[in-house]
């Protein structure tokens, strides 16, 4: 069985269910066709916020401008104090008038459980032995309560790293940034054109935080790890939060959905909560991309119709071929759900493009993933959004 974190040909979409292969691109256009999920405000200058990931150790050489800048992980490989300072530096230099950096599981430092020993001191070696970490990781479902000390050993500079922890940043109404009408279709999202009195600042509140389901066996070394079968979010997130940033990606979005799901259901379930304005996250490099979330009948359809297709990923491509295609033929639950991912978006493109209504409580997620697969280069372009 090849790992969960690669990338599946697209035959095996077809092999495993092909009523989730069919509905996919139809749910994706159909969002596609309603247009932006979130506006800036009136009178309000738009906010720029540039979105990166999963560089471990690596640099882009052409970070996009921007109000803001989020990398929301894996700086590092090893997870060592040294790389991990050698990439704040990187992003310390950068122009950005805002910074937010999470970690991710590769950047074990922050995680005391998987810090390399040469980066513990005698202290923090006695209260973390080997048996408190194997008691914490095999009792614990969410890992807010354990210990960060010594994160000042990173000299941060003008970043507000986030651990389970929240900043409301404030933005002035006169922006250095260039023109929305300036930027390139690959750089941004759709924008509005149409806000020409920007004369009011604005407020945005980010919440960073960056456990990961092990969905597949990972060593001690890979920091604020849960088992899957644990809800790590409930109620983790304030309801406040305008840009939630996760390492790990929610189920069923940019996460190689559907079927090969690796994102967590109870941080999808967190999501729906919140909605958030923005969500950025990484950790799955072979789904980097974009989508519009609008938190509607339509998107919780194609959300169960993910949920209960994840488990066939289990199987092999024999069974697939022999059952895939047959499970779909008579699941009426799943042709029901298909058919509201369809009704609901065109009701959804109906009521933004025919009525005039707008789009609330939605919202972006992102992938922001800079590393290509696993083939250790940078390739993947940074996302920009304007909220």
């Amino acid at each position: 069985m090849s790992s969960p974190f690669h990338p599946r040909p697209f035959t095996d979409y077809i092999i495993f269910s092909p009523l989730a292969a069919f509905i996919y691109p139809v749910h994706h256009l159909l969002n596609r066709l309603r247009g932006p999920p979130r506006l800036p405000p009136p009178n309000a200058r738009p906010i720029r916020v540039v979105c990166i990931s999963d560089t471990h150790t690596l640099e882009w050489a052409d970070i996009p401008d921007g109000d803001l800048l989020i990398h929301a992980g894996d700086l590092s490989n090893d997870g060592s104090v040294r790389e991990i300072q050698q990439a704040v530096n990187w992003l310390r230099r950068l122009p950005h008038a805002h910074k937010v950096v999470i970690c991710g599981n590769h950047d074990s430092y922050f995680d005391v459980r998987s810090r390399r020993p040469e980066d513990r001191d005698d202290a923090a070696s006695s209260l973390t032995s080997a048996s408190s970490y194997a008691t914490i990781s095999s009792s614990t479902a969410s890992l807010r309560s354990l210990p960060s000390d010594d994160l000042d050993r990173i000299d941060w500079g003008d970043i507000h790293y986030l651990q389970h922890s929240s900043i409301t940043l404030t933005f002035p109404a006169t922006s250095p940034s260039p023109s929305v009408s300036s930027l390139s279709a690959s750089q941004t999202t759709p924008l509005l054109h149409h806000h020409q009195n920007n004369n009011r600042p604005r407020t945005l509140t980010l919440y960073g935080a960056p456990q990961i389901p092990a969905i597949a066996p990972l060593g001690p070394e890979h920091a604020f790890t849960y088992p899957p079968q644990h809800d790590a979010w409930a109620g983790t997130v304030p309801t406040s939060t305008d840009i939630l940033i996760t390492h790990t990606p929610p189920a069923a979005h940019l996460d190689l959905s559907p079927i090969f799901s690796t994102g967590c259901p109870a941080l999808l379930a967190e999501a729906w909560r919140v909605r958030p304005a923005l969500h950025v996250f990484g950790h799955i490099h072979a789904a980097y991309g974009l989508e519009r979330c609008y938190y509607d009948e339509a998107q919780r359809a194609w959300e169960r119709l993910c949920a209960a297709r994840r488990p066939r990923a289990r199987l092999s491509r024999f069974q697939a071929i022999v059952t895939g295609g047959i499970r779909d033929l008579f699941d009426i639950a799943g042709w029901v759900d298909a058919a509201r991912v369809v009704v609901y978006g065109v009701l959804g493109i109906i009521w933004a493009k025919v009525w005039g209504g707008e789009n609330a409580g939605c919202g972006w997620m992102v992938n922001a993933a800079a590393m290509y697969r696993d083939e250790g280069v940078l390739r993947n372009k940074p996302q920009v959004v304007v909220l």
